[in-house]
């Protein structure tokens, strides 16, 4: 008996010992120094503009390096030396044979793969903050080389091939004078193509699945006159809507259709802007980021606004005009899709287990004449909460507490958003494009949001009557992206304007929402 113990320990702890060095093969990557030396073609002779437009490295950057087999080497980043313009230096994994092709990326920080088996990477152009030292994150380069490698250490050279154009624009009022605190531009094309992501395939520099939207560019500390832009390969007539400091609204236009190509700068003529209203509830909202309220027959109306916002795009009931705010599809994008596929409580949405802190079902005003008038004869159905001013058509009151208090669908939708096969409501909206608005930017409101779109669509300050390109909401149950629990998530119903808490594997209406 003691042998047999002796005997069974000793395997175990061999086989302890043979688990563990076999994970450490597994997690475990040995790397070898790797030095490469990566040049740029000089792209612009502004003494101003220098850095990465001009053909010479920032300080600090890095390159992304993967290899362009399908062996799941992981990617390695290389960082340029202090001392020299070009050389970068960091460790590629031993897996990186000799002679094999190796394809380098600027800036580093766009490639998100963390192995050669993620060689179509998308890269975004949304986010810039318009300034020369900001463009270089989005002045994507490239270059396909061999690595020289032996067993302790490894190089090679490249000259790196831009794959984008930068643009530099003025903006000027009252004839010349210049257009001072810029905080926000959204460009749009007017005519021609715009693209506000694209595919790039690592193995060839190629750019594919274009997708046309608008860039925006944001930037808190306000831009004075002159703005730095990069953009996909394109041919456009681009349009400019502009927002200040004090809240003050633009629009310009390239005059012609201008010619985008990749490695070279634009430089636009003065643009000299026209100043807009700010948004209004009701308002007509346009393909080039503009809005107003009568309609205009020469732009692509894609929505309605439906509430203001305040500068960092929260809902603000005090405001009566803003140029930031929130739109509504002119349709429905789903007549009867489920919220999810499989019974699953998503971290980071928060459930609500009320409709207002108090009611589990509740029913909403309907105006019919007075902020008092419910499809419920019984008293302790109703919402008294969640009614709007009739003139502005801003929240008057709103609860503070349960669903309908929760405006926040966009961020919920960026985690339904990821896979419209597991959760259709959501990722059908978060798919949904426009004119001007790709997908991404459109999304399935929250049980606030859509509480607040019953309420302007019962009192007629959005409905067909009014807004003759708007399709009414159907007399129907539409989700909201608000979450109950594991099992239920808020839906609204736009016959009684119950708001309930319903199976996920139920299925209701969609109609995606946006914001500007």
């Amino acid at each position: 008996m003691k042998k047999t113990t002796t005997i069974l320990c000793l395997g175990i702890a061999l086989c302890m010992l043979g688990c563990s060095d076999d994970d450490d093969q597994v997690t475990t990557i040995s790397t070898v120094p790797f030095s490469l030396t990566a040049s740029l073609p000089p792209r612009s002779s502004d003494a101003e503009d220098t850095g990465i437009l001009q053909g010479n490295w920032n300080t600090g950057s890095q390159l992304a390096v993967m290899k362009t087999g399908s062996s799941g080497v992981p990617k390695s980043i290389l960082t340029k030396e202090d001392n020299s313009s070009d050389t970068f230096k960091g460790n590629l994994p031993a897996l990186v044979k000799n002679d094999n092709e190796i394809a380098v990326f600027y800036p580093a920080a766009a490639i998100t793969a963390t192995s050669s088996d993620t060689l179509n990477q998308t890269l975004n152009l949304n986010g810039q903050d318009g300034t020369l030292a900001g463009v270089t994150n989005y002045d994507y380069s490239w270059a396909l080389c061999k690595a020289g490698m032996s067993e302790t250490a490894g190089s090679s050279a490249c000259e790196m091939t831009s794959l984008v154009t930068i643009g530099k624009f003025q903006f000027t009022v009252n004839g010349g004078n210049p257009l001072n605190d810029i905080t926000r531009i959204t460009v749009t094309a007017t005519t021609g193509n715009l693209y506000s992501s694209a595919i790039v395939k690592l193995k060839d520099g190629e750019l594919s699945s274009a997708q046309t939207g608008n860039i925006t560019i944001k930037n808190k500390t306000g831009l004075s006159g002159t703005t730095y832009i990069s953009f996909f390969p394109s041919e456009a007539q681009l349009h400019f809507t502009l927002v200040t400091a004090t809240g003050d609204v633009y629009e310009t236009a390239t005059p012609t259709t201008i010619q985008l190509e990749k490695g070279k700068v634009y430089k636009a003529p003065a643009l000299d802007c026209t100043p807009l209203p700010s948004a209004k509830v009701g308002d007509y909202y346009y393909s080039d980021a503009t809005y107003s309220t009568d309609k205009d027959e020469n732009k692509t109306c894609i929505g309605i606004v439906y509430a203001l916002d305040d500068a960092d795009g929260n809902l603000s009931a005090a405001l009566t005009a803003s140029p930031f705010g929130r739109i509504v599809a002119l349709s429905d994008n789903q007549s009867r899709t489920k919220w999810i596929s499989k019974a699953e409580d998503l971290e980071g949405i928060e459930n609500y287990t009320t409709a207002d802190g108090t009611l589990t079902t509740g029913v909403l005003p309907y105006y019919n004449g007075t902020a008092d008038s419910f499809f419920s004869d019984k008293d302790e159905e109703r919402i008294k909460g969640a009614t709007i001013n009739v003139e502005t058509g801003q929240p008057a009151t709103w609860v503070s507490e349960g669903a309908i208090s929760d405006f926040h669908g966009k961020a919920h939708t960026s985690q339904l958003g990821k896979n419209a096969s597991n959760y259709p409501a959501g990722g059908y909206c978060y798919q949904y494009s426009t004119s001007g608005k790709s997908a991404g930017e459109w999304y399935l409101p929250s049980a606030g949001e859509l509480t607040l779109l019953w309420e302007l669509h019962k009192t007629g300050i959005i409905c067909n009557d009014k807004q003759d390109c708007f399709s009414d909401f159907s007399r129907a149950g539409y989700w909201s992206s608000s979450e109950h629990s594991i099992e239920s998530a808020w839906y609204l119903n736009f016959v009684s304007g119950t708001i309930v808490a319903n199976s996920k594997a139920s299925s209701y209406s969609t109609r995606p929402v946006a914001q500007f």
